[in-house]
């Protein structure tokens, strides 16, 4: 007798879990219902933008996706009252990709050999100005000695020039 009035119980307490859990259940859809009117939202558009949120967010880590949650909820504001709609995910991580991580590291490298190619040109493109100022520098000193050597001559020539004048004015002029 004991054990009936034991089962007659749990029968009892399980239809109201049952009739809590799926109150809770129709409130839950009722409010989506609501926060999809909205938002604008369709419950098709919903589920198709979770689906492309979670292949994206699949290419670079591994998700248990029994165990996704995403949804619209209201957005509660600092003044208490509730706001716009937001979209709410819960996305649990299972592990983080290699290939993805390999795939960074490789465009890294990649990025990094660029990196000194480009500071190699540079230095190549500087050494070779460099080199055009030396040899412009160079072309400038000589000739600035082609300059004074041509300014050296004239005035020996001219000293010569004097020299003769004296001489022919002494033989005039004796």
């Amino acid at each position: 007798m004991f054990e009936g009035i034991m089962k007659f119980f749990k029968k009892l307490m399980k239809s109201a879990e049952q009739e809590s859990n799926s109150k809770d259940t129709a409130k839950e859809r009722l409010h989506l219902v609501l926060m999809q009117d909205r938002a604008n939202v369709s419950a098709d558009f919903l589920e198709l933008m979770k689906q492309e949120i979670i292949d994206v967010i699949k290419k670079y880590i591994e998700v248990d996706e029994s165990a996704i949650d995403v949804r619209l909820t209201n957005k509660t504001g600092e003044d208490g009252e509730k706001g716009a709609p937001a979209l709410y995910a819960n996305i649990p991580i299972l592990n983080i990709r290699n290939d993805m991580k390999r795939a960074n590291t490789e465009t890294e490298k990649a990025k990094e050999q660029v990196d000194l190619k480009e500071q190699e040109t540079q230095k190549n493109e500087d050494s070779e100005q460099n080199d055009e100022i030396q040899e412009t520098i160079k072309e400038e000193k000589e000739n600035e000695k082609l300059d004074e050597n041509e300014e050296l001559e004239k005035n020996k020539k001219q000293q010569e020039t004097n020299k003769q004048e004296q001489e022919d004015l002494k033989k005039e002029n004796p």
